[in-house]
């Protein structure tokens, strides 16, 4: 018998595999709410404009890295968000992602 061969996934694969991995855990659904909470505050304050810049260290510390492009995938799904045309250069230098493009959203998780 062969023994499987494992293949790395890339990062969205693995952004949702992690997402998947931890629904038993208690604080995914503290995570989510907290990230829902933080998109609708950033959106209060800028006209309903979501840049990753203006919310992102508001999640540090409160939702696990590894969730956050899982949730962003989350908020589109439950039309929480919608993408724009726009985009925004990254200025995280703590998580390694500065310089890097990154999509612009618009709130609409009150309408909905």
């Amino acid at each position: 018998m062969t023994a499987p061969t494992w293949s790395p996934v890339d990062e969205s694969t693995a952004d949702l595999l992690s997402l998947v991995a931890d629904t038993n855990h208690p604080s995914a659904d503290w995570e989510w709410r907290a990230f829902v909470g933080v998109l609708s505050a950033t959106a209060s304050l800028h006209g309903g404009r979501l840049d990753q810049n203006d919310y992102r260290e508001q999640l540090r510390g409160v939702v696990a890295p590894r969730r956050i492009g899982a949730f962003v995938n989350k908020a589109k799904a439950e039309r929480l968000i919608a993408e724009t045309d726009e985009w925004s250069v990254s200025a995280d230098t703590t998580g390694r992602n500065a310089g890097r493009p990154m999509r612009v959203y618009r709130w609409i998780g009150d309408a909905a």
